[in-house]
């Protein structure tokens, strides 16, 4: 029997409707619920082109998906998902962490929490550099598994919400990739407030719609994903974080630097084999390539 499964309606973020004069389709829904399985929820995948009937807010620019599958779905889908981006960790560590680099030196480092930390590689990071305590959220059950064993137990197996953790406990929460695949955006920020101390920093990384690579590749784009249920650009973004409570004290390009193998792979140019051959002759494949990808970091604060 063929899967099917339920779906629900998302309004705007920043409107509260679904008004079709107000929000145009851009992309139209393109699988079938039987396309659909967990490893099509796992990270830096090689995209499937899959998404949902996408539409465009005409004031703010918010891109968002508008029929969604139901919250209990979306659960089971990424419990299933797996870690494939083993090989990059590093330069992913690295292209995270610079950002903030030079700041933490001035902000208290007792406690910090990562939502949808993976194998917790972040989660190290921050040890390493002089965190005291540092917590992870997961939905996947496969990471925890593979995960350094200092920080493993700190991981916590599911979904991050009301209830999980106290109020005014971290200095820091970081969420990378995440807030983008979450049907509820908003209420995530406001429980990330919650748990923010006083004077504590909240620090995102997502993609940006407003991009080069975004406007260049359009619906081709990897960042139109059936994983992506609300996309941001800067302006819209703050915008939310400050509808949330925080102050927003930096919004910024994020560059990413990887092998020249990676960007081929992960990206949608036509005829990959001849860039593939092409890049190997000229002994370019495993060259670094440091770029701004379409990727764009916030800092916010609790005052």
């Amino acid at each position: 029997m063929a899967k099917k499964y339920r779906y629900i309606t998302k309004e705007c973020l920043f409107c509260n409707s679904t008004n079709e004069a107000d929000h145009p389709i851009v992309y139209q829904k393109n699988f079938r619920d039987e396309d659909l399985d967990a490893g099509v929820f796992s990270a830096r995948r090689t995209a499937d082109h899959f998404h949902y009937d996408m539409v465009r807010c005409s004031k703010t620019g918010l891109l968002f998906s508008r029929h969604i599958l139901d919250d209990e779905a979306l659960n089971e889908l990424y419990k299933g998902s797996v870690v494939t981006f083993g090989e990059q960790t590093e330069f992913i560590k690295r292209d995270y962490w610079r950002p903030i680099a030079d700041k933490v030196g001035g902000w208290q480092r007792k406690r910090a929490l990562d939502i949808g930390c993976s194998n917790g590689f972040f989660m190290e990071v921050l040890k390493d550099n002089g965190y005291e305590e540092v917590h992870g959220v997961e939905p996947g059950t496969e990471p925890k598994a593979i995960a350094r064993a200092d920080i493993r137990d700190n991981i916590y197996t599911g979904f991050y919400g009301p209830g999980l953790y106290p109020e005014n406990h971290f200095d820091l929460i970081t969420c990378f990739q995440t807030l983008d695949h979450l049907s509820d955006p908003l209420g995530m920020l406001r429980n990330m407030l919650y748990n923010t101390k006083p004077g504590g920093h909240v620090y995102m990384i997502m993609h940006n719609t407003n991009a080069l690579q975004a406007k260049i590749f359009g619906e081709r784009s990897p960042i139109i994903d059936v994983e992506h249920i609300y996309l941001f650009n800067k302006e819209n973004l703050s915008e939310l974080c400050r509808k949330a409570g925080f102050k927003v004290t930096s919004v910024f390009d994020v560059k990413n630097g990887y092998p020249m193998s990676y960007w081929v792979r992960m990206s949608p140019l036509p005829m990959k084999k001849m860039w593939v051959g092409t890049l190997k002759v000229l002994g370019m494949y495993e060259k670094m390539l440091d770029i701004n990808a379409g990727n764009m970091g916030i800092i916010l604060e609790k005052v």
